[in-house]
């Protein structure tokens, strides 16, 4: 398949789990130090800050969802870390959190390797699903343009009754 590296689609899958979880690894890790340095004030925020991107970002970690990050930490312990990786929508503000709780690096590392690896299985089991059928699809295959046609379907309406149901919060605010 054009743009898709070999060891992709046909390298040992253990190594593109590795891969994975190496990507998610920085990823956590680079959120969880900004949100710690930020914090601490290692990096000044705020007004004193020229930067805007900074103030953004000392902003979003001073609001709602980090708190929601934090408190689900409280609530659930460490083990909201690894299982952080196994969600949607929610592992940002975890890894934020426990930035901001100023969890030792150590002890946030040590509980976030199994979600690492966790995350890089079902990321390499969805890819290499999604691009084995997308492959089918593009030659003809029936069954894979037929799947590919209901996962379209299900997303767009998933989105609607999302869109349906964030529009009618906003309406309850402002009744």
């Amino acid at each position: 398949m054009t743009g898709v590296p070999d060891f992709i689609l046909h390298g040992p899958f253990p190594i593109l789990v590795i891969f994975l979880a190496i990507v998610v690894c920085f990823r956590s890790q680079g959120t969880y130090w900004l949100a710690r340095l930020i914090t601490t004030g290692v990096i000044k925020t705020s007004e004193s800050t020229t930067k805007p991107w900074l103030r953004k970002i000392g902003k979003w970690l001073e609001g709602a969802s980090v708190q929601q990050g934090v408190d689900i930490i409280d609530r659930w312990g460490l083990i909201a870390i690894p299982l952080s990786f196994l969600t949607i929508g929610i592992q940002t503000i975890i890894h934020a959190g426990a930035g901001v709780l100023r969890l030792r690096w150590w002890l946030y590392t040590l509980v976030a390797v199994p979600g690492y690896f966790a995350w890089g299985f079902l990321y390499a089991t969805v890819t290499l699903s999604i691009l084995k059928t997308g492959q089918a699809a593009v030659l003809g295959k029936t069954w894979a343009i037929l799947l590919t046609l209901g996962i379209v379907l299900i997303a767009v309406l998933f989105s609607l009754r999302r869109y349906k149901i964030a529009k009618a919060r906003v309406k309850n605010q402002l009744d």
